[in-house]
């Protein structure tokens, strides 16, 4: 099996692409992946999944001609989708493409040209969420929620840290989360707020919070281990308004953190789903700090909401089912002769 994305990037779709290729190899496949952060990209892989390059087109359309034939090739993206097709004859795979962003194909004119070509040619169209599949230029074959892995449980009901773990970029809409921090009064209650993440906005997000004169606010930039944010996070607040999934408030339920999520997007399909869950109208700061607030003042609630988003991630966004039910969508490409075959070996 091969998956292309091409990036030089370490974001959510590469980290989709690490994890899925981690599983499909322990259960026994070959598995290559081209393309992601080169500083990154390996470690996430680990010993059992070969890495190519993929940074740009040129780059991909090497590493795909060298990484010899495969059953399969997933693609992430439309570039991605572009090289895979254009190097069909040197893979031989089955083309898969998974649809990351609840858009039409191609952001640029040549994506967009391109659009009808990868179209016509691809043999399976996954996309990560029924919001994303709603606004594709036509349905996708299935839709398939991201899974992530089950961790141990890394919430205390002690922290009185709100974690936001996210890019700073427009779409995050961060700044709501600044107005609904000040707002919520949890400053003055000992809580503190750390925002984790990197982006074009981090600049201007830094001068707000100083001209707001927010206490307790740390900006945290770029952090490479997630589970130690997670560990000492006591809730998490999920701003996007239209997050096409959103992979941070899944590894915050698998962990068992409580999450304040805003009511639109992949989070209608995710954190909404649990009952008791705090939601809030998307750009609604004073709903949002209400969330916060009623959440620090209710430990119980917030044990309660700690098991039950854990359940919500074991029964529905694992990657244990998230890999399964992928690999029973490349059954229906004629291969379940493989499949077994695959399962047998993984199995002895």
């Amino acid at each position: 099996m091969l998956h292309v994305v091409v990036s030089r990037n370490f974001a959510g779709t590469e980290r989709y692409v690490s994890t899925v290729a981690r599983e499909t190899a322990r259960r026994g496949w070959r598995v290559s992946v081209v393309g992601g952060d080169p500083a990154r990209m390996p470690d996430e892989l680990g010993p059992d999944v070969a890495w190519l390059p993929g940074g740009g087109m040129p780059e991909a359309l090497r590493s795909i001609a060298r990484s010899g034939r495969h059953d399969l090739c997933h693609a992430h993206m439309t570039m991605a989708e572009a090289a895979a097709l254009a190097t069909r004859r040197r893979h031989r795979g089955r083309l898969v493409a998974t649809r990351h962003f609840a858009a039409h194909r191609g952001s640029t004119a040549v994506g967009k040209l391109s659009a009808p070509w990868i179209a016509r040619h691809l043999q399976l169209q996954l996309a990560i969420s029924s919001f994303v599949d709603a606004r594709l230029e036509r349905p996708a074959d299935g839709v398939l929620l991201n899974g992530t892995a089950t961790r141990s449980v890394l919430w205390s009901a002690a922290s009185r840290r709100v974690l936001l773990l996210q890019r700073l970029e427009p779409e995050k809409d961060t700044a709501t989360a600044l107005h609904a921090w000040r707002s919520s009064g949890l400053a003055a209650r000992g809580w503190t707020l750390r925002v984790v993440g990197s982006g074009s906005q981090s600049a201007q997000l830094r001068a707000l919070a100083a001209q707001m004169c927010l206490v307790g606010v740390e900006f945290a930039g770029y952090v490479r281990d997630v589970d130690a944010e997670l560990r000492a996070a006591g809730m998490m607040l999920a701003t996007a308004p239209a997050e096409p999934l959103g992979l941070s408030v899944i590894e915050a339920m698998a962990a068992g953190i409580p999450v304040v999520a805003a009511a639109g997007g992949g989070h209608l399909e995710t954190i909404a789903t649990v009952a008791g869950a705090p939601l809030f109208r998307p750009g609604d700061a004073s709903g949002a700090a209400a969330g916060l607030a009623a959440m620090a003042d209710d430990e119980p609630r917030r044990q309660a909401l700690s098991h039950a988003v854990r359940a919500a991630h074991a029964q529905r966004l694992s990657l244990d089912g998230h890999v399964s039910s992928l690999l029973e969508h490349y059954a229906l490409l004629g291969s379940r002769p493989l499949l077994d075959e695959r399962r047998s070996s993984s199995s002895a």
